[in-house]
């Protein structure tokens, strides 16, 4: 399949960002990106690994209010962006700052003119452009689908509660959960995305090419973190183990799949 690479501006006077005319994720259809509903997904060079994506970056979103989400390896970051015009880079201010992690990201394309957009980013100005924290080789995909798992609505059962949950609440916070995972793959089927997932959720619930299985202890840190304690994510988790028993599962690929399975969990937690 034939790409190029437009240099172009944002619709909404933003100059940055070569506009890839090329596919998201999977290539058998695809639209051209659309900057104000456009993710930006990593692209893995299987030639060139310069190990320069450390915190595993995997998608990065902008919004046209001025909203972005940001994916990575343990990381969920959503903030404000903005373009400084005297310094011609984006500014990424996250909403809460975690541990490691900047006051201010520092987002320029360095792309080469190879039918490549590159990603850089920097915690740091004036940027040394020879040095960036993260560079990363990334793809668009404009949005077709009416399911946002990057919208922070979506994401209401990471909140970690400050008091103890009654049984209803764990419920509730459950169920915010597997909606946010249909919300995920119902995007990816709508999007033409074959592989949705990376490490940027928790994931009590493991989907596989050939099966679904439940999370063991060690791997629930993510889980628990979303409870007020430990004893209140296992009730979350018992609830998801509990209906993945009765579950059937049926669908023609491994999304389509998935996207059955969580419905049938859905309605089992009434």
């Amino acid at each position: 399949m034939n790409t190029k690479t437009v240099k172009g501006y944002f619709l909404w006077s933003i100059p940055f960002l070569f506009l890839a005319c090329n596919s998201g994720p999977k290539t058998e259809s695809f639209l051209p990106p659309d900057p104000k509903n456009c993710e930006w997904y990593v692209k893995l060079d299987k030639q060139k690994d310069d190990g320069l994506n450390k915190i595993g970056v995997y998608m990065l979103r902008f919004y046209p209010e001025g909203k972005y989400t940001l994916c990575a390896d343990l990381l969920f970051e959503q903030g404000n962006w903005t373009f400084d015009n005297s310094k011609k880079l984006l500014v990424l201010q996250p909403d809460s700052l975690q541990q490691d992690v900047p006051k201010e990201r520092y987002l320029i394309d360095q792309s080469e003119g190879n039918n490549k957009t590159q990603f850089s980013f920097y915690s740091t100005f004036p940027v040394d452009k020879a040095n960036p924290d993260e560079r990363v080789n990334v793809q668009p995909v404009t949005n077709a689908s009416k399911s946002d798992p990057y919208a922070a609505p979506m994401h209401s059962w990471r909140k970690k509660p400050a008091t103890e949950e009654t049984p209803a609440q764990i419920k509730q916070r459950t169920r915010a959960y597997l909606q946010f995972l249909l919300a995920l793959y119902q995007h990816a089927k709508d999007n033409n995305i074959e592989n949705p997932g990376g490490t940027w959720y928790a994931q009590p619930i493991k989907f596989y090419g050939n099966k679904v299985s439940m999370a063991y202890a060690n791997e629930l840190t993510a889980w628990n973190n979303c409870f007020y304690n430990e004893a209140q994510a296992v009730e979350g988790y018992k609830l998801i183990s509990g209906g993945l028993m009765r579950v059937k599962i049926t669908g023609e690929n491994d999304v389509e799949r998935n996207i059955n399975c969580v419905e049938q969990l859905l309605a089992s937690i009434n």
